[in-house]
């Protein structure tokens, strides 16, 4: 498995990969604007020739974003997501920053497990922060150096 940048002719797997892991999935302008910001870090993980898995994340200040990390379901528990967090975490020194932030629904627990073992701690919840289907969020963070 080899973890990489993703690049502009990356789009249309990425938005694959969105319509098969969120019942609220990003077009492919909202992938490709993000992956074109200049504070953006956005890695996909490749198996194979085929991408089976992304990060996305903005930052400003000393400040990340964890917008999403996503692994197909058949690729799952094999460390996809382990390397795609680690990619972040160095990305984040690499550039001075300082905290991360995320949400997460509040019934996604093998998500919560994941960034717990990054060092990420609940901060707060955010009442009716997702949609489709309606459900609170938690906000967790961690620091860069800690993780």
């Amino acid at each position: 498995m080899e973890i990489r940048l993703a690049a502009s002719e990356d789009v249309e797997q990425l938005f694959e990969l969105e319509n098969s892991c969120f019942p609220d999935p990003w077009s492919r302008k909202s992938i490709r604007d993000t992956m074109n910001e200049e504070q953006s870090f956005f890695a996909v993980a490749v198996s194979d020739g085929k991408i089976i898995g992304y990060i996305n994340t903005t930052y400003v200040l000393d400040e990340m974003n964890l917008n999403r990390i996503c692994v197909l379901p058949q690729y799952r528990r094999m460390g996809a997501a382990n390397l795609l967090m680690d990619a972040m975490f160095a990305a984040a020194r690499q550039n001075g920053l300082v905290q991360i932030f995320l949400e997460v629904r509040l019934s996604n627990m093998p998500a919560q497990e994941l960034y717990k073992r990054f060092g990420f701690t609940v901060v707060g919840e955010r009442k009716g922060f997702y949609q489709n289907p309606p459900e609170n969020g938690l906000v967790m963070t961690a620091m860069v150096n800690n993780a």
